[in-house]
């Protein structure tokens, strides 16, 4: 598994479940979903080891404030941490961050008592990070 997703093996089911569970209302918060987003949640929930018939019904139901709720219950600052990371992610896996999106992203940090200057330094470096992948690509010629 890539470095960068070790932290999935410290999560317990119900941490897993509510990673999972923040990334598919996220993805509802625009009222817009992509290919990419659904491309996205597809891969996620392999490495969460959630099925994706569990994905279909987690979409299908989705409750915000359910969510908001239960995100409490993630008391490590790490895991804190990465899942504002996945979640800039997602939200700039589209067009770009929209203000849905910034809502979610900034309600759901509250609730995990992140500062928004966190939000700030990680969001820009997984735009940064993005921005280098895809001049990877154009220098590869991957396109």
């Amino acid at each position: 598994m890539n470095h960068e997703y070790e932290y999935i093996s410290t999560l317990n089911p119900d941490e897993r479940k509510l990673f999972v569970e923040s990334f598919c209302c996220m993805v509802c918060s625009d009222k817009k979903v992509s290919k990419e987003e659904i491309d996205f949640l597809k891969s996620i929930g392999k490495m969460y080891d959630i099925p994706e018939a569990d994905i279909v019904y987690i979409m299908k139901n989705l409750n915000k404030d359910s969510i908001l709720n239960r995100i409490q219950a993630i008391t490590e600052r790490r895991k804190a941490l990465q899942l504002i990371k996945e979640l800039c992610y997602l939200a700039n896996s589209d067009s770009g961050l929209d203000e849905d999106e910034i809502d979610f992203i900034i309600d759901i940090a509250e609730k995990l008592n992140v500062e928004n200057d966190k939000i700030k330094q990680i969001n820009k470096w997984v735009l940064d990070k993005l921005v280098l992948l895809k001049t990877g690509d154009i220098i590869l010629e991957n396109e």
